[in-house]
Formats: structure tokens, sequence, C-alpha cells
């Protein structure tokens, strides 16, 4: 990888670590912050920091009021509460996946929306197959062509749209990359309540995957089995289906979310 203006990969590192370390001051020091607060919290040289603080405000992260004080954007908030989330999905979500994983004795996974507008696996239950399909916890996968991640996607119009705005690689020989195919999937997923994909990620693992929605009923994550391409068949697509959208119901529940269907009478005169 080239540097620009000749820095290190070093330098680069500890920029960005002593980025970081002035965002967290900020958000320790509470309210809107001084120049001088932020240094005094930090250690740091006045220019340093002041070039640091400069980036986070030109990157969105930090905003200026107009007494010359920092303080924390919502686009930070929006990085944390992901997290938050994530953890708070794949605790509750693990006894379901784990049920998941013996009944179809695949790879499962629970992934939620990274804020680059891929997908993230928060939560995994392993194979005991001694073939199955290798991932691990914090792989962040392209939303656009896995099965996660369009379970997600399709219920996120505003992610879908900058997503597939973007070139979209072919990872092997069956990835789709036209932005209209992949909307007529989209809409696929939002009709049947799940996304199947093959081959398209990685050419030798497929994917079955549901929503899973939060109390809002607000689509925020997405459970699924990852299987060796040479076992995903028909046969075998047909039968996990079931098994997958049931487990994201039931972690969508334990979330708060619930269908009521009202019967309607019809009296006749």
């Amino acid at each position: 990888m080239q540097y620009k203006n000749n820095l290190t990969r070093n330098q680069v590192i500890a920029s960005a670590a002593g980025t970081l370390e002035v965002l967290e001051a900020i958000s320790q020091l509470g309210v809107p912050s001084s120049l001088g607060s932020i240094i005094s919290a930090t250690g740091r040289p006045k220019g340093t920091v002041h070039r640091m603080v400069s980036t986070l405000v030109n990157t969105g992260f930090v905003k200026q009021d107009e007494a010359g004080h920092y303080f924390l954007t919502l686009k930070a908030w929006r990085i944390g509460s992901v997290a938050v989330q994530a953890l708070d999905i794949a605790d509750k979500g693990r006894p379901i996946l784990s049920k998941l994983g013996s009944e179809t004795g695949e790879t499962v996974h629970l992934a939620v929306l990274d804020p680059s507008g891929g997908v993230v696996y928060v939560s995994k239950v392993e194979s005991p197959k001694s073939i199955s399909v290798q991932t691990r916890l914090g792989q962040i996968n392209p939303s656009w062509c896995t099965a996660t991640g369009r379970s997600i996607i399709a219920f996120n119009e505003s992610v879908a749209q900058k997503v597939l705005s973007d070139k979209l690689e072919s990872f092997t020989n069956k990835t789709i990359t036209s932005p209209d195919k992949i909307k007529k999937l989209l809409d696929e997923v939002r009709v049947n309540g799940f996304a199947v994909t093959l081959a398209e990620n990685h050419p030798e693992m497929g994917g079955i995957a549901a929503p899973i929605r939060d109390h809002t009923g607000k689509v925020i994550a997405s459970c699924g089995v990852a299987i060796p391409e040479f076992r995903m068949n028909a046969d075998l697509i047909d039968r996990f289906i079931p098994l997958v959208v049931d487990a994201a119901n039931k972690i969508s529940n334990l979330l708060g979310y619930t269908t009521t269907l009202i019967k309607k009478e019809i009296s006749h005169a």
C-alpha cells in the first residue's frame, strides 16, 4: 500500500490511534469541550490535537459550536448504537441459533448491518461436520451478494440504494453484479421473507437467511445458515428455509416484535 506524503505504516497507525483517543476524550468530557480541555485530557501537543479534532470535524464525527467548543455528533452515536444493539441481539438470540445449528448441522450466523453498508457477523454456531463453512466473528461481508445481507437491505431502502450505487465487485462467476437484477431479488426477499444465495460471495459456499425485526417491526439483523456449495441442493434448501425463518421470527419475538392477526367477521344480511 502506498502512503501519501511519505508517511510510514507506523505513522499512519499512530495518527489513527491518536485521533480515536481524541474522540474518546471528547465523549468522556461529556459536554461541549474547549480545545484546551481536550489537550489536558489527552496530554498531547496543541498542534497535534487541533489537527486531530479538525479531522473529526471534517469527517462528521464532531461539531464545533459558535463558542468554539467541540461535541460529538449523532454519527458517532450511530456507530456505537450498532455495537450495543448487536451485543443485545447476540445475547438473546444465542439459544435459538444453537437450536438452528443442531437442526441443520451447518454453521449458523447472526448478522447486523455495518455502517459501511456491509454486514458483520456478531454471533455464530460452528457446524460439527468435518467439511463446513469457515468464518469468523466480526467478519464483514458484502450485503448485496450474501443471504444475510440481502435479508437486511431488502428492508432498508436507503442502504440498498447506497450499496447498489457503487460498482459491484464480481467475487465468483456466479456473482450477480447488475443492480436491476439485485433489486428484483430484494423484491422477492420482501415478498417471501427469506433470501437464498449460492456461490455468489464465495465459490464453495451458499446461504439461506431471514430478517430479524425489533419491537417496532424494523429489520435490524438477520440469521442464516452457511452451507458448503456441494451440499446445497434443492431438497436441502426446501427443508432449511422454514427452520431459518422460524429461528428469525423467534429472535424477533424476543426483541419485542409480535404479529397480530385480526380476523374480521363477515355478517350476512
